[in-house]
């Protein structure tokens, strides 16, 4: 990697991504290749903190990325060239002025040489598609291996009797570097997740309770805990919640309210939306597959997503269960999940209101004990909207709101795991409750979900 970076340094390009978890292994090479050079400014910006390696201070009034670019890229030229290394914050390059700002370093740099702005970012995550076209990159782990790929390219060559030099050596690793990127980019997120709290769910098949036969699920991503108030705020810049607490589940949450949080939640990591919202004022939804593709609700196929979402009802009694590893330790039919006592696992009206004309109210997630999967609060706290197509809902829809046309039928959304002010019945896996999608009520919330 070293070799890369001192690369990157002498042919004087404008914008370094590196994929790593050793911040400090970049700053050591970063600091060994520019001890070639006489006059140079190098800055180290991490967590709303700027340090001017030189003199080891911190720089005043250089507290966000925003104000670092905006105060070592004057608009005039400097003849002294400036380095700048980021450490991690994947939030805060994301945001729209920090781009605008990458984008017109790397345009400057060609066009204008003299203005030596130099920025390598070092991340655990693959580039996000905002820099893709503008970034070099580096994956520490593919390059920390390309003594072992050409040592292992050059036995199979000695094998197979083949003739190779060196610089057919390096077009094959050249190769290998890309396809291992195409398979392993930002789809590869069951070990590194996008967002904090999620966990990996493997796939199987099972008896859902409102099917007569197994079904399948495949591998999905789930967010520890239903979305919180802390979470919902930091996207959605409001609280509508009536028992306020950070760590609360947000509620007072319409289904159509949930899906916009979703999509904006993706946007803010760099995944395609899953949700067409275009129309929702209309009540209508379509959905966004991969590849651009706008399809209808009834067909959608939410293997072909990529951003976060709402679970279906299958996919909710999957993990909420514990999918596989229940299965495996023969804890698949538990009442509640993670266990046949509902006291260990879930807030409802039995401990949540145990003194008679007592106002009882949502509880601070990850209290109670966690499922076989390591997820929290799934049966009680807070109902959690579900999404199910209008097939899916077709089949329920005789013996429950047989009364209702099918305008106002497909308006109903499922929601499962029960809640504070519910009886234990209602925290019971195999429950299910339908309401308006336009409805928000302080036992409604969310938990998110995505597709691997």
């Amino acid at each position: 990697m070293k070799e890369s970076i001192s690369k990157f340094i002498t042919e004087g390009k404008a914008l370094l991504w590196i994929k790593t978890n050793d911040f400090q292994e970049v700053e050591r090479a970063m600091i060994e290749s520019l001890n070639s050079l006489e006059n140079k400014k190098f800055y180290i910006y991490e967590k709303g903190k700027t340090v001017n390696f030189l003199n080891d201070s911190i720089e005043n009034g250089m507290d966000d990325l925003f104000n670092t670019l905006d105060e070592l890229y004057p608009q005039g030229i400097r003849k002294i060239p400036v380095f700048l290394l980021i450490k991690g914050g994947i939030d805060e390059i994301l945001k729209k002025n920090n781009l605008d700002y990458f984008r017109e370093i790397v345009d400057t740099k060609k066009e204008v040489p003299r203005y030596n702005f130099t920025v390598i970012i070092a991340d655990n995550e693959d580039v996000p598609p905002q820099l893709e076209n503008i970034v070099d990159f580096i994956d520490k782990q593919i390059t920390d291996n390309e003594g072992a790929i050409k040592k292992y390219i050059l036995d199979l060559a000695k094998f197979e009797k083949l003739e190779l030099d060196e610089n057919n050596i390096e077009k094959i690793i050249k190769e290998l570097k890309g396809t291992i990127k195409k398979y392993s980019g930002k789809k590869a997120t069951n070990v590194e997740s996008k967002l904090e709290n999620m966990v990996f769910v493997k796939g199987g098949k099972y008896q859902p309770s409102f099917a007569d036969e197994k079904k399948e699920v495949f591998d999905i991503e789930v967010c520890k805990y239903p979305t919180t108030q802390k979470m919902w705020m930091e996207v959605m810049e409001n609280n509508p919640s009536e028992f306020k607490g950070e760590n609360k589940p947000v509620e007072r949450i319409t289904w159509w309210q949930a899906l916009e949080y979703c999509n904006k939640l993706s946007e803010k990591y760099g995944l395609e939306a899953v949700y067409d919202l275009s129309k929702s004022e209309q009540g209508i939804l379509m959905i966004k597959e991969l590849g651009g593709e706008i399809v209808y609700p009834d067909v959608a196929n939410f293997k072909n997503t990529e951003g976060f979402r709402l679970p279906t009802e299958m996919e909710w009694e999957w993990f909420a269960r514990g999918g596989q590893n229940a299965i495996e330790q023969g804890t698949f039919d538990y009442t509640y999940s993670g266990s046949n006592n509902i006291n260990e696992v879930a807030w409802y009206s039995g401990n949540t209101i145990p003194e008679r004309h007592r106002r009882g109210s949502t509880q601070e997630v990850g209290l109670k004990k966690p499922n076989q999967l390591g997820l929290y609060d799934c049966s009680g706290n807070v109902w959690e909207w579900c999404y199910d197509t209008t097939g899916d809902l077709e089949e329920e829809k005789n013996y429950i709101y047989d009364t209702l046309d099918d305008d106002s039928y497909d308006t109903f959304r499922i929601l499962k795991g029960g809640s504070w002010g519910g009886y234990a019945a209602d925290c019971d896996l195999l429950c299910s409750k339908f309401n308006l999608a336009v409805r928000a009520n302080r036992e409604f919330g969310f938990r998110i979900v995505r597709t691997i």
